[in-house]
């Protein structure tokens, strides 16, 4: 029950109001006992116009229920190095449920983001993982920036 709600309120308040990013996205993984499953991206959605720096993940799930999955994503930065996967890992491992991955929203601009994603279950998780995860990017612009002033202090 709690997935049809959700997919009703994506359709008609959110995917209303967000533009479809066009372009052939490739796979994202994710490792289910041991084994690596790839979840074939259907669609992302960018929900700037409400919400800056979301988007709206759809993918096909390896397994047969549910069929579809939606996650919530935030761009934490444009353009991802290993000195910024590990910067946000510390935070990330203090949310639970929350998955750091590079992926190119825009495959032909060739730049790799770094997005944090939430998984969604329900309609009433969906404006709490925007709360968590634009706390997650505040803290994560935060870290960024304390280092930057410790560099520029020595």
């Amino acid at each position: 029950m709690n997935r049809e709600a959700l997919e009703a309120h994506l359709k008609k308040y959110v995917l209303k109001k967000a533009k479809k990013v066009k372009a052939k996205h490739s796979n994202i993984s994710e490792i289910v006992n041991k084994m690596p499953k790839t979840l074939e991206v259907n669609n992302i959605y960018d929900l700037s116009k409400e919400f800056n720096n979301f988007y709206l993940i759809k993918v096909q799930n390896h397994a047969k229920r549910p069929k579809m999955r939606y996650f919530l994503a935030i761009s934490l930065a444009s353009q991802s190095s290993d000195l910024l996967v590990n910067l946000t890992r510390d935070l990330i491992n203090k949310e639970d449920n929350i998955r750091l991955i590079q992926f190119s929203i825009h495959p032909k601009s060739m730049r790799v983001n770094l997005l944090a994603l939430k998984e969604l279950t329900s309609v009433e998780k969906y404006l709490h993982s925007i709360e968590i995860l634009n706390e997650l990017r505040k803290k994560f612009r935060q870290k960024l920036a304390k280092i930057a002033n410790q560099v520029e202090n020595e």
